[in-house]
């Protein structure tokens, strides 16, 4: 129990490090360069500077519905640390703004460099995210509208997720000009280069070992959305002395993300093991 809690408290206090960076991204560089990030918070940018509404309660006033429809959906999965990076981020980044005036910590105004900002910006969001993530965190907007889309849809997290951030981005480029536009977009290849190195690891792909009593509709999981082969091995567990079926398959690292989600909606309490995977070779259909 003494070992548990440890555990769960570093578990926050990394999320709530990887909070903070990803505040300062938004708050001290995107926000003050206009530059118009995805989810939420690009949506935050584009209503701030329309609107002049806070940044942080744009950020809770959409995440806190968005919150509750993935709970409604997806239940328990989308619990408390999924609350507190809501909350967190939004509190944040409206810290963040205020110290500083709503001004960056570069002066664009004066002739400062904007490409600081997409640049900076995303090296902070990017490694925030890849903390926060990685440690079972979440910050809601589009990941979870993401995964409700494609609960229903049948199209793939990462697409949806993709067409979302592409709806606020192209906004942003409406709203603020092609040039702001396409230094958003050098932020945003900026933050998935740092997320994918902090969250994925240094390898090209990963091994994944599922054991599971839910086994066969992980199996359908993997075949028809991860689109990937697996192998099936047969395990003894000495201490139920039963044999159980435990999956082997090798997937990208981008594809790592959208199999927990899949795994954690279909049975939380799968024992799964993840390493890293340096090379592969063969064709997994040559018999």
């Amino acid at each position: 129990m003494k070992r548990h809690l440890k555990g769960l408290f570093f578990d926050y206090f990394v999320i709530n490090l990887g909070i903070i960076l990803a505040a300062i991204g938004i708050g001290i560089f995107l926000v003050p360069g206009k530059l118009v990030s995805s989810g939420v918070p690009g949506v935050a940018t584009i209503l701030y500077y329309g609107m002049e509404i806070p940044i942080g309660l744009t950020i809770l006033i959409f995440n806190i519905p968005i919150f509750i429809l993935g709970v409604k959906v997806f239940g328990k999965e989308y619990g408390f640390k999924t609350f507190f990076g809501i909350v967190g981020l939004a509190f944040y980044t409206q810290t963040f703004q205020t110290l500083l005036n709503n001004t960056s910590v570069v002066d664009y105004a004066k002739g400062g460099n904007l490409l600081l900002a997409p640049i900076f910006g995303g090296i902070f969001l990017g490694a925030g995210m890849g903390l926060i993530f990685r440690f079972g965190g979440s910050m809601g907007g589009a990941d979870i509208l993401g995964q409700v889309i494609s609960k229903y849809s049948k199209l793939p997290v990462a697409h949806a997720i993709l067409i979302l951030d592409m709806l606020v981005m192209g906004s942003g480029i409406v709203v603020f000009g092609i040039e702001k536009g396409l230094y958003a977009i050098l932020s945003a290849f900026t933050c998935n280069l740092i997320l994918n190195k902090i969250f994925e690891g240094v390898s090209h792909s990963k091994m994944v070992y599922i054991t599971s009593s839910k086994y066969e509709d992980i199996q359908e999981i993997l075949t028809n959305d991860i689109q990937t082969h697996t192998t099936t091995i047969m395990t003894r567990s000495r201490i139920q002395d039963s044999e159980k079926k435990m999956i082997m398959v090798i997937i990208k690292n981008k594809q790592l993300r959208d199999l927990q989600v899949f795994i954690n909606r279909i049975d939380p309490m799968a024992f799964i093991v993840i390493s890293e995977v340096y090379e592969v070779f063969g064709d997994p259909e040559d018999e």
